[in-house]
């Protein structure tokens, strides 16, 4: 049966990471004004409850802990489907980023940035899988904030790079597994989103720098809530015949 409001996440309950700030915190928004039940996780406790303060009213409950510590997720989980019930959906919008000349990229940038932006999304998602935490009747979505840069190069870029290419290419064989349980996979990949980190970024380069970044992007920069929006329609019932897709959010920016 189609769904009346196929857009809303009402009865949803929804793990987001990353939620402190930035695109994981305004998905977070959305998401509660969208109706959903959240679990809210982050490194930053005072930044955490920033987010948490701003969500449209609802069950929703937060957890400050670092995503790397791996031992600790499933508890996690188990605790809030036991609250708030079985999972629908996953955001995994937390991520590190960095700029290392390929010359200077030791073993340990690898590591880090692969730990936060892949393996500790992938454990979450297992975990959430688990029939005990999702309806295998009722299926689910699971969402991962990739980048373009997953497909596109940068120099200075091949950490990042790499670990974002692997997310975007682990999430379609995912979707396979996934598919018999009714839990699609889905990845989003922007380009330039204004956040407080890339304000930082635009400060510390020349004006000619900023003004030919923003002139590779026809639409222009985003904002966090184009990305949140797309993640609505991926968790929603409106994205139910979408899975394994790599969603391009970009301005223009790969058209040229």
């Amino acid at each position: 049966m189609t769904s009346t409001k196929p857009f809303s996440l009402e009865n949803k309950s929804i793990v987001i990471t990353g939620a402190s700030s930035g695109i994981g915190k305004v998905t977070a928004i959305e998401c509660s004004k969208a109706g959903a039940t959240l679990l809210l996780l982050a490194r930053n406790e005072e930044r955490l409850e920033q987010t948490f303060r701003s969500l449209s009213p609802g069950n929703h409950r937060s957890f400050p802990v670092d995503l790397t510590r791996y031992d600790l997720l499933e508890a996690i989980i188990n605790d809030f489907v036991n609250s708030s019930g079985k999972i629908d959906g996953l955001v995994h919008a937390a991520g590190a980023e960095m700029t290392v000349p390929f010359q200077m990229i030791r073993p340990e940038h690898y590591e880090k940035l692969f730990s936060v932006n892949v393996v500790s999304g992938f454990e979450l998602a297992r975990i959430c899988a688990k029939k005990k935490y999702s309806d295998h009747e009722k299926g689910g979505a699971f969402v991962f904030i990739s980048s373009i840069r997953a497909f596109f190069g940068q120099e200075g870029a091949i950490a990042y790079s790499a670990s974002k290419g692997s997310l975007s290419a682990g999430i379609k064989s995912m979707a396979l597994e996934l598919a018999p349980k009714k839990i699609r996979v889905n990845a989003i990949l922007p380009s330039i989103v204004k956040t407080e980190m890339t304000d930082s970024l635009f400060a510390s380069v020349p004006e000619e720098v900023h003004q030919k970044m923003a002139d590779a992007h026809p639409l222009g920069f985003g904002l966090p809530e184009d990305v949140a929006y797309a993640a609505v329609y991926l968790l929603s019932d409106a994205g139910r015949w979408m899975t394994g897709n790599n969603l391009v959010l970009d301005g223009g920016y790969s058209v040229r």
